[in-house]
């Protein structure tokens, strides 16, 4: 049988009381002065359900749990299943220099010249830091003159893009 507590209002009293659950909800008599008492929920209630292989409180907040530490929602997507992207958050990317920017530029100046079959049967590390240099051109923001550059650069870019087209 499980252990209930009432409150009686006459005498301002709180007992506890072993009762079948069926009988839970009606009135008791209090033991002191013999009045009926209304059951009240216990402050001391504690009841444990595993959830993500921890014990989990009841209620529950809906909080999920990373190898003991608290996370608001599951891992989704790819991952090594050791870091959550919570707990080890991406550290942003540095924005890129001027001179990254300046290099960028004279890179699209030269593609200009350079066959376009044989440019996308080579990929060498001045590619790379190219598409480096490009998405760090996208994702960041910088100064003022650092923006105005960047709005060159991507504007020249979308001009031979355009230019490439045509042809």
């Amino acid at each position: 049988m499980p252990l209930y507590e009432y409150f009686c209002a006459d005498c301002n009293g709180v007992f506890e009381l072993l009762r079948p659950a069926k009988q839970a909800s009606m009135d008791q008599p209090c033991p002191e002065c013999d009045e009926d008492a209304k059951r009240i929920v216990s402050r001391e209630f504690a009841m444990f359900t595993y959830r993500d292989g921890y014990p989990r409180r009841i209620p529950d907040d809906g909080s999920f749990y990373h190898f003991g530490k608290r996370v608001s929602a599951p891992i989704s997507g790819p991952s090594d299943g050791y870091s959550h992207p919570e707990l080890n958050p991406e550290e942003p990317t540095e924005r890129p220099s001027i001179e990254d920017i300046e290099t960028y530029e004279l890179l699209q100046e030269a593609k200009k010249h350079v066959d376009p079959e044989i440019r996308a049967r080579v990929i060498d590390d001045t590619t790379r830091k190219e598409e480096d240099v490009k998405k760090r051109l996208r994702t960041t923001k910088g100064t003022k003159v650092e923006e105005r550059a960047k709005q060159t650069a991507l504007k020249a870019e979308r001009e031979m893009a355009k230019k490439k087209l045509k042809e």
